[in-house]
């Protein structure tokens, strides 16, 4: 999404760096245009810095701004094809399932190709040319489907961590709250009490038909559904650690 950002501010100057005075102007003021344009039509806020450090482009932000390539693309007049081929890209790797690894390298290098052709005047980052260029290879090397291999439940813990440090472990010291909160962490993370916990109710986003095809076995739908979080669950997993 960064990528495609930093292209789209320097569209009017089409150059990688803006180093004359008329080029950076040009360029902070179509951030600015872009950055207002997703704040209004979308309540997006685009790479805006955060206080302590980092931007407000996480990944929340990345999932809505591909969500939608049609809209994401006339908000940034980048190429439409481009943005959803970066989608589709992006949730082949964070499904979870079997990947065709040959199909979706020949759609890889064809975005790379597409996307040399359209802004070869900014140098591709190295995150994307691993993704674009590697990313089959990265995929047939993995035991398990890549998707698996996200951070997120990691940093989902975080919560947890919070949680039990808050209202589960003693303050009197250091070492004795840090004691509980392990302790806490290592009954939580037992099979027998995982296996007794509810599975989480979220939103699932479908998979789109181009996207489907590199899945060996994609048992999912086209068809989206919702679901509401409930703070009823996670109290009832609390009542089994309690």
């Amino acid at each position: 999404m960064e990528c495609l950002l930093h292209i789209a501010y320097r569209l009017d100057v089409t150059c990688w760096q803006a180093k004359q005075p008329h080029e950076k102007e040009s360029v902070a003021k179509r951030k600015k245009y872009i950055q207002e344009e997703f704040k209004t039509r979308t309540g997006l806020i685009i790479d805006v810095p955060k206080q302590g450090s980092g931007t407000s482009n996480d990944g929340n932000t990345a999932r809505r701004f591909f969500q939608d390539p049609a809209l994401s693309a006339s908000i940034t007049g980048l190429n439409v094809k481009l943005v959803e081929k970066f989608a589709n890209i992006l949730s082949v790797i964070a499904s979870g399932f079997e990947v065709n690894t040959e199909m979706f390298q020949t759609y890889c290098i064809e975005t790379a190709r597409q996307y040399v052709k359209l802004y070869g005047w900014y140098k591709m980052p190295s995150s994307v040319h691993r993704v674009l260029i590697h990313g089959a290879d990265i995929i047939k090397a993995a035991i398990v489907p890549v998707g698996s291999l996200s951070e997120e439940p990691q940093e989902c813990r975080n919560k947890d961590i919070k949680n039990y440090r808050e209202h589960r472990a003693r303050k009197c010291s250091r070492v004795a709250t840090n004691q509980d909160v392990f302790n806490r962490l290592m009954v939580s993370s037992d099979p027998m009490i995982s296996s007794m916990y509810k599975a989480p109710k979220r939103k699932s986003t479908p998979f789109r038909a181009e996207a489907l095809k590199f899945l060996k076995e994609p048992n999912v739908t086209l068809n989206e559904e919702h679901y509401s979080s409930d703070n009823e669950d996670c109290e009832e997993n609390d009542e089994l650690l309690s």
